[in-house]
């Protein structure tokens, strides 16, 4: 039983992916043209599977396929390279994004984004900038849902100690 999209229907529903897909690709460390390159890459890879695809979560698959390509393409520039670092739980706590300042320019946040590790660095890119689910980014990523969950603990938390201190002296300067 298909799910989502037939055969026919590749270049139209992968068309609408391909702006995130770029944004994915240039959040994992590529610049302009190994993003393209990655992302052209990955998109064959996906039209020689899209028998094989049941239709769910089309963005999560791509980004999987796209993440995986970017993989080959890092070991073969590092004899061994790890995405992977022992799990953490996620505590509860109020959400990540109102402890950060509304006034807080974009560009700072992103800036020390860009600082993270790579694993790190994916998991906000999933979950917080393109809004998928755990779920979705667990199945992207290749992972568990608890290690998106742990990566997710563990990135919010380097960003809120680097995010703070300019928080509370924007506020400070601001009274």
């Amino acid at each position: 039983m298909i799910f989502g999209p037939k055969k026919g229907d590749f270049e139209s529903s992968v068309k609408k992916e391909l702006p995130v897909l770029y944004r994915v690709a240039r959040r994992m460390g590529c610049n302009q043209d190994e993003a393209e390159d990655t992302v052209q890459s990955a998109l064959i890879k996906a039209y020689q599977a899209w028998e094989r695809f049941d239709g769910r979560h089309l963005r999560s698959w791509l980004i999987r396929i796209l993440r995986n390509e970017r993989l080959m393409q890092l070991r073969s520039e590092k004899p061994h390279s790890s995405l992977d670092e022992p799990g953490a739980v996620e505590a509860a706590e109020e959400p990540f994004w109102e402890e950060v300042s509304w006034r807080m320019e974009a560009d700072r946040i992103l800036d020390e984004l860009e600082n993270l590790p790579e694993v790190y660095k994916m998991a906000i890119q999933l979950c917080d900038v393109e809004q998928l689910t755990y779920e979705e980014a667990a199945t992207a990523m290749d992972v568990p849902i608890g290690t998106v969950r742990s990566r997710l603990f563990r990135a919010r938390a380097m960003l809120r100690k680097r995010l703070a201190p300019v928080s509370g002296q924007l506020e400070g300067a601001l009274s």
